[in-house]
């Protein structure tokens, strides 16, 4: 009897299957990766992994991120890392204990007066962000803000188009999200500012549709602080492995509220750091 386990328990570990009912349940990670890709090929609805599997936890979730990640990135590359959730309110919405964070595909990078297609989104969703672009490698994490000013060469005015087409929102938690890469999908860049004396957390930012205010921010809707909110989300990507180039961007989440992408023509206003038009058919 004792062999026929060992020779189960071995069985079971090579063929990735890693569920031992005498020592409680373990996360296969490969699998749920690969479940989320298939999804993703075939232009499914985001699959909620925890309803399979309620043991899912924030260390796993980001381990099946890095998975999935890495395998889209056989036909994609890396743009930046993006933050989320990065408000209290937000983070504890979805049972989590801060915020979360991802990677930003190259193949979902747009440049302002875009034309976004809203049939390649199942939920199209819009916020107004900040993005920094780094300008020496980070491979290790930093230390404090001032280490990452040091490395950092440009900020721009960002407007994220994440991917919320979970297959229930009622029964959504945060490492669904986290290993859903935090919702990736597309962004629109505007034009570099040298950071200078700019005062990011100063900043008053608005969206308009068809001439109409839908959307209002600041600086410091983002965990109280763009630099802060820029560092975290540096140190907790490289902190899961990740190395950051010369040239990524990294945004660090919404000011103001997430809204809904509706068709229309669009411009965000960021003051001293520009402009953003767009549009969505």
């Amino acid at each position: 009897m004792k062999h026929k386990i060992i020779r189960y328990i071995t069985v079971l570990f090579f063929t990735g299957v890693c569920m031992f009912p005498m020592f409680g349940e373990e996360i296969p990670v490969s699998r749920l990766a690969e479940i989320l890709i298939k999804a993703h090929h075939k232009g499914q609805k985001i699959p909620v992994l925890s309803i399979q599997y309620p043991a899912l936890d924030v260390k796993t979730a980001y381990q099946v991120q890095n998975a999935y990640v890495k395998q889209r990135l056989t036909k994609d590359s890396i743009a930046g890392f993006k933050a989320g959730l990065t408000t209290e309110v937000s983070w504890k919405r979805f049972g989590l204990k801060g915020p979360a964070a991802g990677v930003l595909f190259a193949s979902g990078k747009r440049k302002t007066d875009s034309i976004i297609d809203q049939t390649t989104f199942k939920t199209l969703m819009m916020e107004i962000e900040i993005g920094f672009v780094i300008g020496k490698s980070i491979h290790l994490p930093l230390k404090d803000t001032a280490e990452l000013k040091d490395h950092t060469w440009e900020v721009v005015p960002v407007i994220e188009l994440p991917e919320l087409g979970f297959i229930d929102m009622q029964k959504l938690k945060g490492p669904d999200i986290i290993a859903a890469n935090i919702g990736s999908a597309q962004f629109i860049v505007g034009e570099k500012q040298k950071i200078n004396n700019l005062d990011l957390n100063a900043l008053q930012v608005t969206l308009k549709r068809n001439g109409e205010v839908i959307n209002r921010g600041k600086g410091t809707d983002a965990l109280t602080g763009q630099w802060k909110a820029a560092l975290w989300l540096v140190n907790t990507m490289v902190k899961q492995g990740w190395k950051i180039e010369p040239g990524h961007i990294i945004i660090t989440g919404a000011l103001g509220r997430m809204v809904p992408g509706k068709p229309g023509n669009y411009i965000a206003d960021y003051g001293p750091l520009g402009t953003i038009t767009f549009k969505i058919d």
